[in-house]
């Protein structure tokens, strides 16, 4: 919004439900409110795939709602948008081929080298009217390294930047889509595995639904924030395991995010372990 000169004021942040989803009643209460002020509602970002904890808007209703209103539906993918790529994942993002624009990034699930950001928009013409650059040191050429129509720097705000589609496409030609979508699918029945080891133990609870590929939890106990994260440092510093700390209901609660294509069922059990013996630790010490 910053970027865009429109500024943060004008944002307007929609409650989400128990699932982590954005509440469409309310979304549609707040166009109609901005409009009877004078405002002009002009864009609806979803989200397929949380980075926090992989929640799913359902974008069908967001692209009704979007195409009632004659608002922009932009999806922020993280990386979620992948799971059109797995059959078994795809009803997720059921409605994402109705948005205006997709974000998504291809280092966060698809294993390509860091950083791999990629922006889908169906009208070309607005993306390239929205970045180009007539800038004097950007004149164009009939011929020789002044040619073509539009360069990279026409498409997004950086003026230079590496060759990101090179390792996105070698990473998709070496191991390709159905393999790629295997792994993502493991990793998810991975953090199911985990949400139910977390489940049997009075130890822990889980703070999320799981929708993906995420497990966001908490230890049951007093003065959890700090346990929480105590527990987390503690498996840092171990060299064993790396969550993380994040924020949920103002909150800190641990996050366990699974990515890796080389991540098994034990490797779950043996972090689980890890994890009890970690918590009866701290516990034992901050009790």
């Amino acid at each position: 919004m910053d970027l865009a000169g429109i500024g943060t004021d004008n944002l307007r942040l929609i409650e989400t439900d128990r699932q982590g989803a954005m509440a469409l009643d309310q979304l549609e209460a707040a166009i109609a409110s901005d409009r009877q002020c004078g405002r002009k509602p002009f864009l609806i970002v979803a989200t397929a795939g949380s980075v926090n904890t992989g929640a799913f808007d359902n974008l069908s209703a967001l692209a009704e709602i979007a195409q009632h209103n004659h608002l922009w539906l932009h999806v922020d993918g993280a990386f979620g948008a992948l799971a059109v790529l797995s059959e078994q994942l795809r009803p997720r993002v059921a409605g994402i081929e109705r948005a205006h624009s997709i974000a998504f990034d291809f280092h966060k699930w698809a294993h390509v080298p860091y950083d791999a950001g990629f922006l889908l928009a169906r009208d070309s013409r607005a993306h390239y009217e929205t970045f180009a650059s007539s800038a004097a040191y950007l004149t164009r050429l009939p011929r020789g390294l002044g040619a073509g129509d539009v360069w990279p720097c026409d498409l997004g705000p950086d003026l230079s930047r590496g060759f990101r589609a090179l390792k996105t496409w070698f990473t998709f030609q070496v191991f390709g889509a159905e393999r790629i979508a295997a792994c993502m699918l493991e990793n998810c029945r991975a953090a199911e595995y985990l949400g139910e080891r977390l489940r049997a133990c009075a130890l822990f609870e889980l703070c999320a639904p799981i929708s993906l590929n995420i497990v966001c939890f908490s230890v049951t106990a007093a003065q959890r924030d700090e346990i929480n994260a105590e527990i987390v440092m503690e498996l840092h510093t171990s060299g064993r395991a790396a969550p993380s700390i994040t924020r949920l209901n103002q909150a800190r609660v641990i996050r366990a995010a699974i990515v890796n294509h080389r991540t098994s069922i034990a490797d779950m059990d043996e972090f689980f372990e890890l994890l009890v013996r970690t918590a009866e630790v701290v516990l034992a010490r901050v009790g």
